[in-house]
Order: C-alpha cells, then structure tokens, then sequence
C-alpha cells in the first residue's frame, strides 16, 4: 500500500496536470527537489519548464492545449527518467482525489520534504561525532543548520516556541572513550593545581559542564573559584574550597579523591589537556544534539514548522560550544567572531589573562587572617 507522503506527491502531480493553472501558486516554493522520487521529480521539472515557457495549456481552456499540456510534459519526463512512463502518468491523473486542492498537496510533500533532508543531515552529524572526527562535526554542524534556514525560507517562519526536546537521547559511550576522557580530565586538574597560571585564559572557554565526571567537574569549579578571586591555588585550598561547595557530603568525590588528583603534580601544557576536555564535550553535545533531532523528524506527528523551530532550539547549545572549541584552537580571545575550524592552537598556552586589581577605596580594613595571606604572584610568560 502507497504511504501517505507519496500519496501527497502522486496528488499534487495529478492536479497539476489536471488543473494547470494551479501550478502558479506552487512554482514559487515547491522544487523538484521535493519530491522524493526520480520520476515525480522529472515530472514536476517538465511541468515548470513549460510553465516557463508559457504554454498555452496555463491560460487555454481548449481540449487541445490541455491535452498538449499533459502529453507533452509526460514526454519530456520520460526521456529525463526512464522509470516515467505514460501509463504511470495517466495513474496519477487517477490517484489526485481533488484536483483544486493542489496547493494542500503540495504542502504536504514539502513538510515530507522538509522531515527528510533534515533527517539526513542529522543522521551524518550523529556519525560523524559517534566516530570522534570533530572537524567533519563541525562542518555537518554548519550544514545541518544551513539546511535548517534554507527549509524554512521554503516553508515559513519556524515555529520556535519552547517545548521539551525528546527524549532523553541515549548517550552510549564506550568505556575506551569514558576511560580516556576521565584521564585527560584528570591530568587537567592536576596540570592546573600545579601550574595555575593559564587558569583565567582556560576557564573563558572551558566550562565545568564539559567534564564528564561529576566529582571533576567539582574541582574544576573549585579551582575556578580560586582562580577568580585570586586566592592561592594548591592542593589543600582547593580540597578546602570543595568542602565548602559541600560535593564531599554529595558522594561526587572523596577527600582521597580530590588530594589524588591535586596531587599530581605537572603533566604537561593544561592549555593542550583543556583542549582534549573540550573536544570530547563538543563530540558528546553534537551525538546528543543529533539524535535529538534526528528524533524529531522521525515523527511525523511533528508538524514541520515546529521540526523546524525545535531543531533550532537544540542545535545552539551545541553551536555555542562549538564556538568556544574555535575560540580556544584559534588562540583568539573570547567573543570574537573566528570561526576558522581546524587550525592548531597557537599562543594559548602563552597568552595571560590577569585579574584586574580590584578598587579598594572606601573597602572595609581587612582582618588579621586577611592581612597575614600574601597574594599570589601571577605566572608570567617565558616567551
């Protein structure tokens, strides 16, 4: 049995060449690209060509021109598609319930149309960041937005209204990839504590959420804390400023836990470990952003407006994130417009971000604990 979607497409075709002044309300955004077979495809192409060309078939009520009007672009299809015959011609004729619906028709092999291509960019977006290439990640991402835009040029303003994406998605990580993301998120942590000089430049684009362990994520915002209100940074402040976030009594981490990781001195440029962090986020946010998505269009009670504004609405936290990978890769300061994917990170490990020294004029005397910590000295750069 025919689905419904080709139904819709058989429809609008038999209309057409039944009624063939209608093509005028549908030749200025429905494409033969629409349609998901070849052979509609042809059909509809031949049909604009001749509207194109201004057949009298369009402003004729004449046997003759209409006739023409339908023999001659089932012709033309023909010799485009081989699998277009006259007979098959004649069967859409038949299958079009109401010829003067044709513009309904035709919405309804857009909206499939529209579920379709979104569908499939979502689809290589998922495997591209299941098998970790982030830079094919990041160019589907654009495309898959791109495709999003130029859909809704077609069809009309998206809905965008905010409604719980589906699911949730099913994150499935392999326990290589868990492995190693938990390391290099400990390295990091251990980088940082005993090098705390590039912290104020890491934490402008590394943020605590893009830790998958919850008991790092912990220290990370611990140790951006410090790093915020310029306090001493060594493995019992941070232990200290942990407690106070009380994730000890929440079971994310231990005591033991967080000295170990403080504890293990320089492993190396944090700059690079903080890198490897954010790549695995921004992999984990666009698997999850296109299952999402993927999801959506897969249903197609989900009328294709609100596909539309609901792919929108799931796509920008995963385009932000993106956005702070390139901030970082590109050694440009936070905020700035480089969207430059794919360069190696040069200068970050360099750059210096020191905290602006705070107005102290009218501030209250500082107690006897305050005045007996000597400020920090910050790292300077060897460059």
């Amino acid at each position: 049995m025919v689905n419904p979607q080709m139904e819709a497409e058989q429809a609008v075709l038999g209309a057409i060449l039944l009624a063939p002044r209608q093509l005028r309300s549908l030749s200025a955004w429905l494409r033969p690209a629409h349609f998901y077979r070849p052979a509609h495809a042809a059909l509809f192409e031949a049909l604009l060509a001749q509207q194109e060309a201004g057949h009298p078939g369009l402003v004729s009520d004449s046997d003759v021109d209409q006739l023409a009007w339908v023999t001659q672009a089932m012709a033309a299809a023909s010799a485009a598609n081989p699998g277009f015959t006259a007979a098959y011609g004649h069967a859409l004729i038949a299958a079009c319930p109401v010829p003067g619906h044709a513009v309904s028709y035709g919405r309804m092999v857009l909206e499939t149309a529209v579920r379709r291509e979104v569908h499939e960019h979502a689809h290589r977006l998922l495997n591209a960041a299941r098998t970790g290439h982030i830079e094919a990640a990041l160019q589907l991402t654009g495309a898959l937005r791109t495709a999003i835009d130029r859909l809704a040029d077609s069809w009309g303003s998206p809905d965008e209204r905010p409604r719980p994406a589906p699911g949730p998605w099913p994150l499935e990580l392999s326990e290589h990839i868990v492995e190693e993301t938990r390391q290099h998120e400990q390295v990091l942590l251990g980088a940082v504590t005993a090098v705390p000089g590039e912290l104020a430049e890491i934490t402008s684009w590394l943020h605590p959420a893009d830790f998958l362990d919850p008991g790092h994520r912990a220290v990370y915002r611990a140790l951006a804390a410090l790093g915020h209100r310029g306090d001493p940074i060594d493995p019992l402040t941070v232990l200290w400023e942990v407690q106070h976030r009380g994730t000890l009594s929440g079971g994310d981490i231990t005591a033991d836990g967080v000295r170990s990781i403080t504890r293990a001195g320089f492993t190396g440029d944090p700059g690079y470990w903080a890198e490897q962090v954010l790549r695995a986020s921004v992999l984990r946010s666009a698997t999850t952003s296109a299952g999402a998505v993927r999801l959506l269009s897969l249903d197609a009670s989900v009328p294709a407006a609100r596909l539309l504004g609901s792919a929108l609405h799931v796509l920008r936290e995963t385009e932000a994130m993106q956005k702070r990978w390139r901030t970082a890769t590109s050694g440009a300061e936070p905020g700035t417009c480089d969207t430059r994917p794919g360069k190696h990170r040069r200068g970050a490990a360099r750059a210096r971000t020191l905290a602006p020294v705070p107005d102290t004029a009218g501030a209250a005397a500082p107690s006897p604990a305050q005045q007996a910590v000597s400020p920090r000295a910050p790292v300077r750069s060897t460059q």
